[in-house]
């Protein structure tokens, strides 16, 4: 039996058990222990999102540790994070389905005025407002992973002018525009009206987006976080919307989660504030690929999607 060390960070025992049980049915039998318990200590695998820094380093017999999301700062976050144990990272289409929808969804509210028509409606009001021409629209995506591919395509196939940044050369085709290094950075900042930040958490897009960035934005831009809430200074996100620079901005992920009462975002009716649930993991889904990362371990192979700690994803 596959013994497998489990921590979701919510406490939640229905998602613990739909993995149990996703996983029985592709690798025979599983038991899943909480992280937390003295069974964990005898555990092959750990399936985990954000556990205590320390706790994975105990688990002597662990060969593999795979998150619970797309992304991995959570976990490189630990400086005693097993150095010998690879880590994977999810891939799931669902996820990137997920996430792309949750941009498309930001994106057309902002631009079709829908938080000016919701007020209107409570208010018993039959206005309208001029609709603005968004075709051709240039949109920037940081970020060209397996999400972020898909965001791209996805927007360029509703009639924006795609531009996509990325640290090393991609070729999306045709459809979309695509830059790398500091010099594409900048170029992609001060050529676009809407900037989505789908990049994962490494030092180097840690404080990314900060004053100087959002300064370089042409006025009137729209910034879109579906990424990581620390690779946003949240004081200059602030100080660049309420000076009017900035139109608004529309974030999934936050510095601190969840987000502080005292928060002055919470405030500001031109940030659109969603609770980390753009792309939520599901087992139903990301069985299949947690499950062949767990078989290939087991057999002596390298699993897919092992991230590179040296960069960080």
């Amino acid at each position: 039996m596959i013994t497998i060390a489990y921590h979701d960070s919510t406490g939640e025992t229905e998602k613990q058990d739909r993995w149990a049980e996703r996983l029985s049915q592709r690798l025979g039998p599983v038991r899943l222990v909480a992280l937390s318990s003295a069974e964990a200590e005898q555990a092959d695998i750990a399936l985990v999102w954000s556990p205590p820094p320390g706790r994975l380093r105990q688990l002597g017999a662990l060969k593999l540790i795979v998150s619970l999301g797309q992304g991995v700062d959570h976990l490189f976050s630990d400086p005693h994070l097993p150095d010998d144990v690879p880590v994977v990272r999810l891939v799931d289409p669902n996820m990137s389905h997920a996430l792309s929808q949750w941009v498309c969804l930001v994106l057309l509210d902002y631009l079709r005025d829908g938080p000016a028509y919701r007020k209107a409606a409570a208010e018993r009001r039959f206005d309208s407002l001029p609709q603005r021409h968004t075709e051709g629209l240039p949109v920037a995506v940081y970020g060209l992973g397996a999400i972020g591919a898909v965001i791209a395509d996805r927007l360029a196939a509703l009639g924006f002018a795609v531009q996509g940044w990325s640290r090393q050369p991609r070729d999306l085709g045709p459809s979309v525009q695509t830059f790398h290094g500091p010099d594409g950075f900048r170029q992609m900042l001060s050529a676009c009206a809407v900037h989505i930040c789908i990049l994962p958490l490494t030092a180097e897009t840690e404080g990314l987006f900060d004053a100087n960035s959002f300064a370089q934005m042409p006025a009137g831009s729209y910034f879109i976080n579906g990424g990581r809430g620390r690779q946003v200074n949240e004081t200059d996100l602030l100080d660049a919307v309420q000076s009017g620079h900035l139109d608004g901005a529309a974030l999934d992920v936050f510095a601190v989660e969840p987000l502080p009462q005292a928060h002055p975002f919470w405030a500001e009716d031109r940030i659109s504030i969603w609770p980390h649930v753009a792309a939520q993991t599901n087992p139903d889904t990301a069985a299949d690929q947690v499950s062949r990362a767990i078989q290939a371990v087991l057999d002596g192979g390298v699993p897919d999607h092992v991230v590179n700690k040296a960069r960080g994803y």
